[in-house]
């Protein structure tokens, strides 16, 4: 791993760790020190990546920019390898990283486009924003879309779930509303009806928005 890979790797544990409320320069040294072998906090310091202040680092405004831009890229690539590509966790988790570096912004953008501008990493972390989901359109068309731009009678394969209420989340996955699952649209009004299966199941509006599929020719 060279000089950069270790900057950029110790930016996202930051990252990372913040996500987790954990700001402890001691704590994240720790992490430096598991995942590139040194503690690299006096070269993000000298870099101008970081802050540190008394026994917290925290980014600059600098490093803040840069970390956002590795994480969303990592992001991406791990929601293409597996919604598009279709790789297996552990594949997914050993390859992100190191596809992420070689998407320039012009690929990061069209890669975002063509999964629909995901909000979720497949770990349920967040995937910050860029210009293109501030748009919300672009030259290609998503692949990966909220079951409500699907047609009545087309097909598609249920991608990702972006809900975090577990109540409704329990009551979709009792329908056979997962991951991997095939669905046809029957309707889109007054309510959003489905079949899982030999299943007819009836969603509002709301809710079928937060389901993200891959449509089936």
């Amino acid at each position: 791993m060279d000089y950069n890979q270790r900057i950029e790797e110790a930016l996202t544990i930051i990252w990372e760790e913040r996500e987790k409320k954990i700001s402890n320069k001691d704590a994240i040294a720790k992490r430096f020190l598991e995942a590139v072998n040194e503690d690299v906090s006096e070269s993000l310091l000298s870099e101008g990546f970081v802050l540190i202040e008394k026994d917290i680092i925290k980014f600059s405004n600098k490093g803040e920019s840069k970390a956002r831009d590795i994480i969303r890229r990592q992001r991406l690539a791990e929601r293409l390898l597996m919604d598009v590509l279709e790789l297996g966790r552990r594949e997914v988790d050993s390859s992100a990283c190191a596809f992420e570096h070689i998407l320039s912004k012009e690929v990061e953008e069209s890669i975002c486009t063509l999964l629909g501008h995901p909000k979720e990493c497949p770990h349920g972390l967040s995937i910050p924003a860029g210009a293109c989901c501030e748009k919300a359109k672009g030259l290609i068309e998503s692949i990966v879309i909220p079951l409500t731009k699907l047609k009545v009678a087309e097909t598609g394969k249920i991608v990702y779930v972006l809900t975090r209420n577990h109540p409704q989340l329990h009551r979709l996955m009792s329908f056979g509303i997962v991951p991997g699952a095939r669905i046809k649209l029957h309707q889109t009004q007054p309510s959003v009806i489905i079949q899982v299966e030999e299943t007819q199941v009836a969603l509002e509006e709301e809710i079928a928005k937060e389901i993200y599929i891959k449509k089936i020719s």
